[in-house]
Parts: structure tokens; C-alpha cells; sequence
């Protein structure tokens, strides 16, 4: 597709997109055009020099794990851990974060999708990460986002195999610090003096004395261990995924600052 081609579809999808949404509201879940639209979008802007980049990342177990660390910290809150985009953010951005396992995302190459997070994509609640992540640690997210499927597939580690270390505790609680972040819970609760004021202050969650399965229940159904919660229930977040946001709130006892 020549640049003037390219440019005219793209204005076309857009004055079309931006019709649409004349009768739309944020609120509301796009339609299943206003989301092939904003998918489209996505496949028009990528130029066809970025289709000709090899991925210089080596497609081993280490990159894919400095992949993930990237993915986790940069991606994660709108994407979801699993790249499924059922996170709080993801599930309220218009039209929703894409999911990163699907086929659409999957069929691109990785220059392809290189160039996606590199430059971000109009329409759409994607940005430039041009800035904040670096080419080398962009090749290697690109390495992670295609092994996704074939990761999620994998059966999770036995959660009390996952406890036998430190080191498994320490990762645990990580992980749990960017379900916390994913999920939006900052929104409603403080933290070390950051987040909303609607529910409880967590910093000294871990002095509190719940246990794991009083926390994760909590965390299935507000109402039944909180009369009047107004907390949703975390439908979306797995059992090791509730267990890993419990070890992190477990281990807030107003020490960090």
C-alpha cells in the first residue's frame, strides 16, 4: 500500500469511526463495527518499510522472560497479565485494549507489532512508547506477545511449589503489585499515600491479621465479607491470581514509603 493510498484509507476509516461515534457514548461498549473499525485502523498505519525488520532479539527462555518483566510493568494494566485485556482499564478504554492472544494481534509480524508499540495507533487508546521503552527491550516484548498463547496454554505451577523459596514468594508479591495496578485498585484505596479515598487505606493491610482465605474470598464476593461493600467482584483474576494480590497486600505493614 503507497503512502497516498495508505493516508486516504486511514481518513476514510476515520471520518467513518467518527460518524459512528457521533451517536455513541464513552460509557457504553463500542459496536462490533466501531471495534473492526478501530482494528482496521491499526493494520493501515503500520508503513510498509517496518514489515521488512528482523527481530535481533534471540528467541530464547531469557528473553522472553525480560519480555515479560516489560510486558508486566508497562502493558499489563491494560492488556491483563495473560494479554486478554479483562483488567479494569482495558475493559473501560473505547474501544476495549485488545486481546494480545487473538488472531488479529497474532497474524502480525513482529515488526509489525514493533512498530505498534513504538509509535502507538491513532483512534484507539494505544500510545507511543517510543520514549519510555527502548528499541532492544521493544524486541524482546515482541518475543513475549507471541509466545502469549502458547504461555497462557501451559499449565500454572503448583501454587505451594510456587511458595517452597523466597525467591517464589518475592515473585509473587511482584506479581501481585501489578494485579493491584492492572485491576484499578488505586482508584478507590491508598496506598503509601497514593489513590483514592472511597475504600479502606491498604498501607498497613498486612498488620490486619485477615487470612489468605478470608482475602480471597473478599476478593470473589465484597458484599458476603463486608456488608455494603461496593466492591466489585474480581470475576476475572483466576485463584493464584488472587493468592498473588493477597501475598502483596499481605506484605504491606506501613514500612514502604
Amino acid at each position: 500500500m503507497g503512502p497516498y493510498k495508505q493516508s486516504l484509507t486511514l481518513a476514510l476509516l476515520g471520518a467513518t469511526l467518527g460518524s459512528l461515534m457521533l451517536g455513541c457514548t464513552a460509557h457504553q461498549q463500542p459496536s462490533r463495527v466501531e471495534t473492526t473499525l478501530a482494528n482496521m485502523a491499526k493494520d493501515v498505519v503500520i508503513p510498509m518499510e517496518a514489515e521488512d525488520k528482523k527481530n535481533p532479539a534471540p528467541d530464547s527462555q531469557e528473553v522472553l522472560n525480560q519480555g515479560r518483566e516489560i510486558y508486566l510493568q508497562s502493558c499489563a494494566i491494560c492488556h491483563g497479565a495473560d494479554g486478554r485485556g479483562e483488567t479494569y482499564v482495558g475493559r473501560n478504554m473505547y474501544p476495549p485494549a485488545m486481546d494480545m492472544n487473538s488472531p488479529h494481534v497474532q497474524h502480525w509480524s513482529d515488526a509489525e507489532i514493533f512498530w505498534i508499540i513504538q509509535n502507538g495507533v491513532r483512534l484507539t487508546g494505544m500510545p507511543s512508547w517510543q520514549s519510555s521503552i527502548s528499541e532492544t527491550d521493544t524486541w524482546k516484548l515482541v518475543r513475549f506477545i507471541h509466545a502469549l498463547p502458547r504461555l497462557n496454554s501451559a499449565p500454572p505451577a503448583p501454587m505451594e511449589a510456587q511458595h517452597e523459596a523466597p525467591q517464589a514468594n518475592a515473585a509473587l508479591i511482584k506479581y501481585g503489585k501489578t494485579l493491584y495496578r492492572q485491576e484499578g485498585c488505586f482508584t478507590c484505596h491508598r496506598l503509601n499515600g497514593e489513590g483514592g479515598g472511597v475504600g479502606p487505606d491498604l498501607t498497613t493491610e498486612g498488620s490486619r491479621g485477615r487470612s489468605v482465605e478470608w482475602l480471597v474470598g473478599h476478593f470473589k464476593d465484597p458484599p458476603a465479607y463486608v456488608h455494603g461493600s461496593v466492591m466489585p467482584p474480581f470475576k476475572n483474576l483466576t485463584d493464584d491470581q488472587l493468592r498473588a494480590l493477597t501475598d502483596f497486600l499481605q506484605n504491606q505493614k506501613g514500612r514502604n514509603k
